[in-house]
């Protein structure tokens, strides 16, 4: 792409807001499903100080085996200070979703993860552990008050872990509403808990005013749906209903209000519903805008005023295929009247076209969509360069970017002071564009390295080093 060109295009998409933003999402309305409460699983009875009395609390802490839909399910405990009762069969899904900690846990760990590092052989110890750190976080509970030593010391470092990693876990919602380039159509995407779409057959449509251009679609192997008009009506309620997937994160409580509540802690099919309120806003953009630098796309947007704005995810869909793909996430400032303004930075795209757009989502799981409408351009580099690797010095991982403006056979290698190899990075042939490489040296020890870069008959050398 020639950099004349791609200045116009930059200014471009700096004015341009996509008609898709005047729609919302709501993310559910619970009740469809039959959830009963099996037996105890994988944990043990612990003993810690109670938060709230301050006396020693001595219960069982794990999973607990349950069916959602007849289908098997396990669940952790999120309400410490009201019981659970085996055989319980009064429990329903919520539109609820666990705190982002909590979530990081869930997708981290026992059961949803196994053979992990640092796991419990036993994993009735294990899983007692996940459950005491989920109470840290659910009502409270200090950590260090546990009187068995191997929990305690693996709860704090269950805890350890999701304070570092898990502030930006969002909600799984794995059954939404799609808002189509045209302002009159919406679609419906499935996804399993990695957000990768699903087939899905015999998703049942209403809408409380106007009507819809179908009232039963499926869903592809991709996760989407034909796109279906709205008719006759600029609000109202449109409600899906189908056979899906409840991913861990999910609340679920007793209609009784009088037991615990729970979380699915590993994703299960059962009946469920989405909603989507075709009108008002909970949060207000004046502005979204991008600018491309080489490879790198950096997206601004400006809120004038945000309702239980939990954050927004940055998706991206290349015009190569038809698949949005998170690509990052930023927390929002919950309800304010009050300007506030967001940036976020793709950083080494590969050449090609984009189009990118905002989810914002609140503290219920609602969410609604900003299209930039405008298609992002990544050209082909105008010269051959090597960057200096990032961070520099390193320990023990750092990334090597480079950029090719031709197809060529390309070799990055990395050599230590006495010109010995020690690392092939890249061996074969690249297409023209920006690359990125990262290198890990946990196998080296301490000192400075020269990396090498050779394609076409031009070499760059550069210097980096590495530290432990």
């Amino acid at each position: 792409m020639k950099t004349g060109l791609r200045l116009v295009f930059i200014f471009l998409f700096t004015v341009i807001l996509s008609a898709t933003s005047n729609k919302s999402f709501s993310q559910c309305d619970a009740g469809l499903t039959s959830i009963h409460v099996n037996a105890f699983d994988k944990g043990q009875s612990i003993t810690f100080t109670d938060p709230i009395s301050g006396n020693p609390y001595s219960g069982y802490a794990g999973t607990v085996t349950s069916t959602l839909d007849g289908n098997p399910m396990p669940v952790y405990c999120v309400d410490l200070h009201r019981n659970v009762t085996l055989g319980d069969q009064s429990y329903t899904d919520t539109c609820a979703y666990v705190t982002s900690r909590v979530q990081y846990i869930l997708n981290n760990y026992f059961p949803y993860k196994n053979s992990y590092a640092g796991e419990l052989s036993d994993l009735n110890q294990e899983a007692a552990s996940i459950q005491a750190a989920i109470w840290k976080y659910t009502d409270n509970v200090n950590a260090n008050t546990i009187t068995d030593a191997t929990i305690r010391t693996r709860t704090l470092q269950i805890i350890a872990d999701a304070d570092v990693n898990g502030n930006v876990a969002q909600p799984i919602i794995t059954f939404t509403f799609e808002a189509s380039f045209d302002p009159e159509y919406f679609y419906i995407r499935t996804t399993d808990e990695n957000g990768n779409g699903i087939a899905i057959n015999n998703i049942a449509l209403s809408i409380s005013a106007g009507s819809l251009g179908m009232d039963t679609v499926n869903t592809d192997a991709s996760g989407n749906s034909p796109d279906v008009q709205v008719i006759g009506t600029n609000t109202g309620t449109i409600t899906a209903i189908a056979r899906m997937l409840f991913p861990q994160g999910r609340i679920i409580h007793s209609t009784t209000l009088t037991e615990q509540s729970l979380t699915i802690a590993y994703p299960v099919y059962g009946k469920m519903i989405t909603t989507s309120d075709w009108g008002a806003l909970p949060v207000e953009l004046s502005a979204f805008t991008a600018s491309v630098n080489g490879a790198n796309v950096t997206l601004k947007w400006t809120t004038a005023s945000e309702i239980n704005n939990a954050g927004f995810s940055i998706e991206r869909k290349s015009s190569a295929n038809n698949v949005w793909t998170t690509i990052g996430n930023v927390s929002g400032n919950g309800t304010s009247t009050a300007p506030h303004s967001y940036s976020y930075t793709d950083a080494n795209v590969l050449s090609g076209n984009y189009n990118y757009r905002l989810k914002q989502t609140d503290f219920n799981g609602n969410y609604e969509f900003h299209n930039l409408s405008s298609e992002i351009g990544i050209g082909t580099p105008d010269k051959f360069k090597l960057s200096q690797n990032y961070p520099n010095p390193f320990n023990p991982s750092t990334t090597i970017n480079f950029d090719m403006p031709v197809d060529g056979f390309v070799s990055l290698k990395v050599y230590n002071t006495s010109g010995k190899e020690v690392a092939t990075l890249v061996n074969n042939t690249l297409t023209a564009g920006y690359h990125t490489v990262n290198f890990n040296a946990s196998s080296l020890s301490s000192g400075v390295y020269y990396y090498r870069l050779e394609s076409n008959g031009i070499s760059k050398v550069m210097k980096m080093a590495l530290i432990k």
